[in-house]
């Protein structure tokens, strides 16, 4: 992926946090510190609120790229294991809307003839979006578990016509995550599974 703009509020030593140059333990604690300043869900340690306020600051001045190169290499059952895989989503709906609108047409199509296929329950590629927007604005507190859903089903939906998500290494997006045997399928399975974390309060 194209490496993000160093933003200025960030200290050298969190630059190489971001950049892997750092050990896996403060890299971790960097990714949950941002990940949970994002989504304020449940139980979950609340970060202060000045760490919140810098976070939305640097979200708004630089982009949530930054954030997400922290991210990476997160459990997909982390909370930024799975903001890492939200963003991934949010980023193909974004940068490639003709390929995931033609994907998602031609899902509607294929399952047509299926009466046991709800399709008017999944939501489309703008609502889809949308929602992962409204999370990467920082400090997020609507219901994340919605957001999960509607992935969990969107990716499924698409995955099951088409299970492959990036078939390129050279492509923008080519990740460990994009460029799996049935991606859309394994990421849909990462979003149900968070989901229920989520929902049992285990989503951390």
């Amino acid at each position: 992926m194209n490496r993000p703009r160093r933003p200025a509020q960030l200290t050298p030593e969190q630059i190489e946090l971001i950049e892997g140059e750092a050990d896996t333990a403060a890299i971790s604690e960097l990714a949950h510190t941002s990940a949970q300043a994002i989504v304020r869900i449940g139980s979950l340690r609340q970060e202060p609120d000045e760490v919140i306020t810098r976070i939305v600051d640097l979200i708004q001045s630089e982009g949530i790229d930054v954030l997400a190169e922290s991210w990476v290499h997160s459990p997909e059952d982390s909370l930024p294991g799975i903001l890492w895989r939200g963003y991934l989503l949010h980023e193909w709906l974004r940068r490639f809307p003709l390929e995931a609108r033609e994907r998602f047409a031609a899902a509607r199509c294929a399952m047509r003839e299926d009466s046991g296929q709800q399709q008017d329950l999944v939501a489309g590629p703008n609502e889809v979006y949308q929602s992962w927007a409204e999370v990467f604005q920082g400090n997020y507190t609507g219901d994340f578990a919605q957001v999960l859903h509607i992935s969990a089903r969107f990716t499924d939906f698409i995955g099951r016509v088409q299970p492959v998500w990036i078939n390129d290494d050279g492509h923008p997006l080519a990740t460990e995550v994009t460029r799996r045997d049935t991606a859309m399928l394994r990421t849909s399975q990462e979003f149900w599974q968070a989901e229920q974390l989520l929902d049992s309060g285990q989503l951390n």
